[in-house]
């Protein structure tokens, strides 16, 4: 499952790229922008929306306020409003690696998972040096799970890893494929580098159990699920170990 990859706290960031003070317009334009961008974080929608919408009235060319307005009608469900907005920011600067990242989530909710990979891809080559890239190629690669295409997450997944190597997500998901892919000892192998750097959820606990019972390490399977039935005894999980022991 996709963790939530639209990233607000990023478009923050770009804020300052975005904001060009020119005039006194353009600056109101853009304290506007801000503001719409802080309520959305707030999650006073309603307000956000006045904000941003003043915010391209007064400037139309802004950036940051059609990434934010775009932010929010994705956040509504309104699509085609949130890529009309996506497209004319990334008229406007075709090279926002936060903006092609975030746009990358947008079409990958959309089912739309070629544009997806590209918008990623593209995100990754326009980032500077600096910039913690394995973040959209995790992006990436969970949107190719959804596609599905396991060889494709697989070698994304392995790009983060070679930028970060204790990456919790990656090193989960590698765990999970290879599981599902047969390869146990490899499985397991991603699990305990997981378990070094991340708490267990409901989900990692259940693949815990069902490796290590593939590979026939019932003590370290019960382990797992021990602890599953104590901290998480409601989760969908549980359910599905209580059935398997039946």
């Amino acid at each position: 499952m996709l963790v939530s990859i639209t990233m607000l706290l990023m478009l923050v960031a770009c804020t300052s790229d975005a904001v060009r003070k020119k005039s006194d317009r353009e600056s109101s334009a853009s304290i506007n922008a801000r503001l719409g961008l802080a309520y959305m974080q707030q999650g006073d929608n309603e307000t956000a929306m006045i904000k941003l919408q003043r915010a391209l009235e007064q400037e139309p060319d802004l950036v940051a306020a059609h990434h934010y307005i775009a932010e929010l009608y994705r956040q509504l469900d309104a699509s085609q409003e949130a890529d009309k907005h996506y497209k004319l920011a990334l008229r406007l600067t075709p090279s926002d690696y936060s903006l092609l990242n975030n746009h990358g989530v947008f079409l990958c909710d959309q089912g739309d998972y070629e544009a997806a990979e590209k918008s990623f891809l593209m995100a990754v080559q326009n980032a500077p040096a600096h910039k913690a890239r394995y973040e959209f190629y995790e992006n990436l690669a969970q949107c190719m799970m959804r596609k599905p295409d396991h060889a494709k997450s697989e070698k994304y997944f392995r790009l983060v890893l070679e930028d970060n190597p204790r990456r919790p997500v990656t090193l989960y998901q590698m765990a999970r494929i290879s599981f599902e892919e047969g390869k146990y000892l490899r499985s397991r192998a991603f699990f305990q580098r997981f378990v070094e750097v991340s708490a267990h959820t409901p989900e990692t606990l259940w693949l815990g159990v069902r490796i290590e019972r593939k590979l026939g390490d019932f003590a370290a399977a019960e382990k797992y699920a021990k602890l599953l039935k104590a901290n998480y005894p409601l989760a969908d999980e549980t359910v599905l170990l209580m059935e398997s022991e039946q």
